[in-house]
């Protein structure tokens, strides 16, 4: 059976641990031996394979049992706190010390993105409704009354909002940034939007940085000392650089062209996504994960002349899951595990510093015995929902499923059923007779309502 991947990893800002998803569990891995020193699942074997005892505080109690796969992470900025939401839209603070839940409370929707304040006393999440929700830190278990952003006078200042809307899109919130000064929120969107509002009071939007041609899936401040610079990816094979105050696009950088790839047909649907980025602490690199792409671009960000140049192309050794750099600016990747007989792929590995060359013994720990087998891996690329097909997102979805069943068993031609039951909410699929089509009820509903 294969093991399942680690899905996304996070790096605490003030000591030398990463923090890495898988399904509906955490572990904490000290960068600088590989050790596990958390988990929310019991470790068998810790001496298997010549490994020495590794310290573990392996306490996987009711509170810490997620019910569903985490979806997105977040440390405070002193690091004394994460904050983790899974898909079944429960939100909860750890507590980094003792790796215990300090507390929980239920979202409104499913969260996509989460960020704490400059104090951490407030954590700001974006949910698949477009909507981003300013919350206390300590209130476990209550959601409060809903305030608005237009009534509310001082939201900071408030001790008793418990979960305040600051600002909404029309379409799904892909990601969130608080500005280094805490002044600002950017937020991004499914409709290609990057929005710069003020925090906490977003109705009060200062610009909008606009040129994506897709859904935009990542944005991050770009290091340097003037924090004025925003990195953009999105699903158009762009990585787009702005000066966001102003609104103003100082970069466009051509994902096929850097890859070696063909440009994209003129009719096609999809194009190549940006999945992620993962900014280095102690040099100026980024690393873009590229969903479905078994390289990873590393990026060289150069300040003076707001200009990103091409580094390093990473090749790995399956399709990429999530990137982060540690505290040493070592390069952690994870990646999806290969389900050929008989090969066998490093769940998680780890590039050095200086010439990105292969670290085996950071990532010996958890690829020996820091996942856990399943029957079969479940979806792990969630970015297929965002794009605008003409076609239902979960009909293309079926049938590549169906595609694939065929392969395994054996047929690779083997024609797709004629026959499939369509979505109430879909949109009309090319090749419908009129007949079929006319029986069946106008949707306008968009996928994001469709979806929750």
């Amino acid at each position: 059976m294969p093991l399942l991947p680690f899905s996304h990893i996070i790096r605490h800002p003030s000591k030398d641990i990463v923090v890495l998803s898988f399904g509906e569990h955490l572990q904490a891995v000290d960068t600088k031996s590989g050790v596990i020193l958390a988990s929310t699942i019991a470790l068998e074997e810790r001496e298997a394979n010549g490994l020495e005892v590794q310290p573990l505080t392996n306490t996987p109690d009711e509170a810490q049992n997620n019910k569903a796969r985490v979806q997105v992470m977040a440390f405070s900025p002193d690091g004394a706190f994460l904050a983790t939401a899974a898909d079944d839209k429960i939100m909860k603070i750890w507590d980094t010390e003792s790796w215990k839940v300090l507390g929980t409370r239920t979202l409104v929707r499913r969260s996509n993105a989460l960020h704490f304040n400059d104090s951490g006393s407030h954590v700001v999440t974006a949910d698949k409704f477009g909507d981003i929700y300013n919350m206390i830190r300590d209130i476990p278990d209550v959601v409060a009354p809903v305030k608005t952003a237009e009534t509310t006078e001082d939201a900071e200042g408030d001790e008793d909002e418990g979960e305040q809307p600051i600002l909404g899109h029309v379409s799904m919130a892909t990601d969130l940034v608080l500005t280094p000064d805490n002044k600002y929120v950017i937020t991004s969107d499914r409709d290609e939007h990057i929005r710069v509002s003020q925090y906490p009071k977003g109705h009060n939007i200062e610009t909008y940085c606009l040129g994506h041609t897709s859904f935009v899936t990542t944005i991050r401040i770009l290091p340097g000392t003037s924090h004025k610079y925003l990195i953009s990816g999105a699903g158009d094979a762009t990585i787009r650089v702005w000066e966001y105050m102003q609104g103003r696009e100082v970069q466009t950088f051509n994902i096929r062209e850097a890859l070696g790839m063909p440009p994209a047909e003129a009719d096609a649907e999809d194009d190549v996504t940006v999945f992620s980025f993962a900014v280095c602490p102690t040099k100026s690199h980024i690393a873009a994960v590229i969903e479905k792409e078994s390289r990873l671009l590393i990026l060289q960000w150069n300040e003076a002349e707001a200009k990103l140049e091409l580094f390093k192309i990473l090749e790995l050794e399956g399709k990429p899951l999530s990137a982060e750099y540690d505290r040493s600016g070592n390069l952690w990747t994870s990646v999806v595990p290969s389900e050929e007989e008989g090969k066998s792929t490093s769940l998680i590995s780890v590039y050095d510093s200086s010439n990105y060359a292969i670290q085996e013994d950071l990532a010996k720990y958890t690829n020996t015995f820091g996942s856990r087998t399943v029957e079969t891996l479940p979806e792990l690329i969630f970015t297929e929902e965002l794009r605008k097909h003409t076609t239902d997102w979960r009909e293309l979805k079926k049938a590549r499923e169906e595609k694939e069943a065929a392969r395994l068993a054996g047929d690779p031609d083997a024609p797709l059923p004629k026959k499939r039951r369509k979505n109430k909410n879909s949109r009309k699929i090319p090749g419908q007779s009129s007949t079929a089509a006319s029986s069946e009820p106008s949707a306008a509903t968009s996928p994001d309502v469709a979806m929750e």
